[in-house]
């Protein structure tokens, strides 16, 4: 089997196990292929989320303000004017072409991944010059500001209000689709140029810095990318939803994506993939029994379905540090060197 070959096993396999996805949820109820269809949904964002900090080391706790950008974008694009016009009747003058806008929901979901990088690309130059906690920091504070500009700007916004009236036009293949995108666009940039010098720079940050590479750029580039995936993932949520409020968009959201990719293995993408398609599943199995659908009617206590997914959390890391994953990917046929399980760690010192 050919290197290439070899290298493209990767992503020829997850797009696999999405459309496994796919055929269960499609010849499953009407639940089943809901759940489904959040699944491929959580996929693309775990993905967008997996091309920074899986290649860069540097865990991103505001990548959901990117996935927030994506759905307020398409709910400005696709409400109907005449219900835009009861809803954001109090818009400010230099915006009040918003009421008017309408374009179909495949434009709406271009520029929402649109506008998800524009968003980006603004803050890409904090993300580049920071580094290790105090980049997690940053990234934190990111999701905190976008939040608190979407929970106060109520005239533009709606706060705290849901908004509503989207037409539905996220389908379980139109998630799979996007999906098997993610995948594809991680991965190439996974295997890069640039992605393979933000991965050394990750390994070794000072090594990296020696050898000329430009740490600080390839993560800019990264972060871009990422922020794009993640805005499509937010489009496609608001058009499943139909309906949503900024209370989607915090730290519950961020908690049970973040869930995902360390539970799978952050460092690889066959972990985004697979942390995000077996996460979903346990949090509908969790939630069925909280609300006493696997007990016969005897429901749990609130908040047990987070607790228990946090035991599991807190399990899963203490058998596997860098997740169930670690930094492999899926192969059939392993090319070339195989990955040592101790090589796997992020050795970053303190100032990368």
């Amino acid at each position: 089997m050919t290197v290439l070959s070899t290298r493209l096993q990767t992503p020829l396999l997850l797009i696999g196990i999405t459309a496994v996805v796919l055929a269960v949820g499609t010849a499953g109820g009407p639940t089943l292929e809901r759940v489904a269809t959040l699944s491929l949904i959580s996929v693309v964002f775990v993905v967008g989320l997996s091309t920074f900090s899986g290649n860069s080391g540097v865990m991103s706790f505001g990548h959901v303000a990117f996935m927030a950008v994506g759905a307020y974008t398409t709910a400005y694009l696709t409400i109907p004017v005449p219900l835009k016009g009861v809803l954001f009747a109090n818009l400010p003058e230099s915006l009040r072409w918003l009421a008017e806008v309408h374009t179909s929901a495949s434009a709406a979901v271009l520029l929402s991944c649109a506008m998800a990088a524009v968003a980006g690309l603004v803050t890409a130059p904090v993300v580049a010059r920071l580094s290790g906690l105090q980049s997690g920091i940053a990234t934190l504070a990111f999701l905190l500001v976008v939040y608190n500009v979407l929970n106060s700007w109520t005239d533009v916004t709606r706060g705290s209000s849901s908004m509503i009236g989207l037409p539905r036009s996220t389908t379980i293949v139109t998630a799979f689709v996007a999906a098997a995108l993610a995948i594809a666009v991680g991965w190439a940039y996974r295997t890069s140029r640039s992605g393979l010098q933000l991965q050394a720079g990750r390994e070794d940050y000072w090594a990296a810095q020696a050898a000329g590479i430009a740490v600080g750029r390839h993560r800019a580039i990264a972060w871009v990318l990422s922020a794009t995936i993640c805005g499509l993932a937010g489009s496609l949520y608001a058009s499943f939803l139909t309906t949503f409020n900024v209370n989607a968009f915090f730290l519950s959201a961020t908690f049970a994506f973040v869930v995902m990719i360390v539970l799978g293995g952050y460092l690889s993408l066959s972990g985004a993939v697979l942390g995000a398609i077996g996460v979903s599943v346990l949090q509908e199995l969790l939630r069925r029994l909280q609300d006493g659908g696997l007990t016969g009617g005897s429901a749990l206590p609130p908040g047990t379905a987070n607790l228990l997914l946090a035991l599991v959390l807190l399990l899963t890391l203490v058998k596997a540090p860098y997740g169930v994953m670690g930094a492999r990917e899926l192969v059939l046929v392993r090319g070339g060197r195989r990955l040592r399980r101790g090589a796997q760690a992020v050795r970053t010192p303190a100032g990368s």
